[in-house]
């Protein structure tokens, strides 16, 4: 199926169904992507297509923004939200560990010792 809205998209995408108009799908879909992509990326629509981007929090760089016209199916949707997912997760461990970040998961920080 070929989108052509972001209530198709919304639909297709995460199975929700029955938004107010368009621009409601848009802000549902802006949600959903924030929240259930690693990075929390950044969504956007317009008549000419939708836009994501990955973000990377602590970072000033500028990560890519991937635009699709309308037309895409939710396989093209999804293969470029994950290369912006991507981006971001890679921009923000360059950015955290160049700050001599460590990842302290699992490690007892209890403060004891």
């Amino acid at each position: 199926m070929k989108i052509n809205n972001c209530i198709q998209l919304l639909e297709e995408w995460s199975g929700s169904t029955q938004p107010q108009d368009d621009n409601h799908a848009k802000q549902i879909m802006e949600k959903h992507i924030f929240k259930y992509t690693k990075c929390g990326c950044i969504f956007d629509a317009d008549d000419n297509g939708v836009y994501v981007a990955g973000y990377a929090e602590g970072s000033d760089a500028e990560l890519p923004c991937h635009s699709l016209n309308w037309g895409f199916t939710v396989q093209e949707f999804n293969d470029t939200l994950n290369d912006a997912d991507a981006e971001g997760v890679e921009e923000w461990e360059r950015t955290n560990n160049e700050d001599g970040y460590f990842d302290y998961d699992g490690w007892d920080l209890g403060g004891e010792g």
